[in-house]
């Protein structure tokens, strides 16, 4: 089956959000107190001591999830683990996964905005990733291209 034109800039899209999350994730685990993305300021407004947390949760859901996403919506592997997200979306794990993703990503983005605000670029560059990634997933022809 030949693969939607749409679906190449979904992956763009997904290999563009994990590596802000492994850069973001990274940066913050390997520097917990924020200075070195000069963030130390805000930390005040947040429920944790450091950056270990969100960095743990920037590196493994914003990071290294899209890349498994990404594997998964080009290979299309039967993945027994996965079988859930399948039979709940009605579609290869893969697609399910990526909208899911986007749901805890726009949770993310909203925690976010009412802990700390909205006003640095990085966020609206995240929102946009996000809603470009929904709305090439929902393509007729990438929607059809993973039903089951």
């Amino acid at each position: 089956m030949k693969r939607p034109v749409a679906l190449l800039f979904l992956v763009v899209l997904l290999l563009v959000l994990a590596a802000g999350g492994l850069y973001g994730g990274i940066a913050m685990l390997l520097d917990p107190s924020g200075a070195s993305l000069q963030m130390t300021e805000v930390l005040a407004s947040l429920p944790v001591p450091d950056y270990t947390l969100p960095g743990l949760f920037l590196l493994f859901v914003m990071g290294v999830a899209p890349l498994v996403l990404t594997y998964g919506l080009l290979t299309r592997p039967a993945w027994r683990w996965a079988e859930p997200l399948s039979r709940a979306g009605r579609h290869h794990w893969a697609w399910t996964g990526t909208l899911a993703l986007c749901v805890v990503l726009a949770v993310w983005l909203t925690v976010q905005g009412w802990m700390i605000g909205f006003r640095w670029p990085i966020q609206f560059v995240t929102a946009g990733i996000g809603l470009g990634i929904v709305v090439l997933a929902l393509v007729p022809g990438v929607r059809r291209h993973y039903a089951r």
